[in-house]
């Protein structure tokens, strides 16, 4: 079975932004959705991207955009990964080895947990390309001031 076996992709929050808002690297996510609608990928994303998504759109747009963008996500072909025991000590021992947020430390233990690969386009992440497969999607110019 493993011969036939589909990679297991997750989605970091930047990717799905980056897919949303058309920015670099959108067209690869596009590609990781059409290939998952074919049954060539299997596609996850983390309940803390649900969450980190749904609160940036509600600041920057809007209760009501922000609730469109959680239809989109609903329709496409992604499965959320909720927390258990396993992925909550699992996060909780990344983000006590290495400098990173909450809601990544969830993200990157999801991807760990699936042997997936992790798409993003988070600086933040690069502490764990020994540990992690990874599909790094083109980085914001970085804005001096922020």
């Amino acid at each position: 079975m493993a011969k036939d076996s589909v990679d297991n992709i997750v989605l970091d929050t930047s990717a799905v932004i980056a897919f949303f808002c058309n920015e670099d690297g959108a067209d690869l996510v596009e590609s990781h959705l059409n290939k998952a609608k074919k049954g060539n990928v299997s596609l996850y994303i983390s309940f803390a991207t649900i969450a980190e998504l749904f609160s940036s759109a509600v600041k920057k747009e809007g209760k009501e955009k922000a609730e469109y963008y959680m239809a989109i996500i609903r329709s496409l072909p992604v499965k959320v990964v909720h927390s258990d025991d396993d992925l909550c000590l699992s996060a909780g021992a990344l983000k006590a080895k290495y400098k990173m947020s909450f809601a990544d430390a969830f993200i990157a233990s999801t991807a760990l947990h699936l042997d997936g690969i992790l798409v993003h386009k988070d600086p933040e992440f690069e502490v764990l390309k020994q540990i992690l497969r990874m599909e790094t999607l083109p980085y914001k110019p970085y804005k001096h001031g922020k």
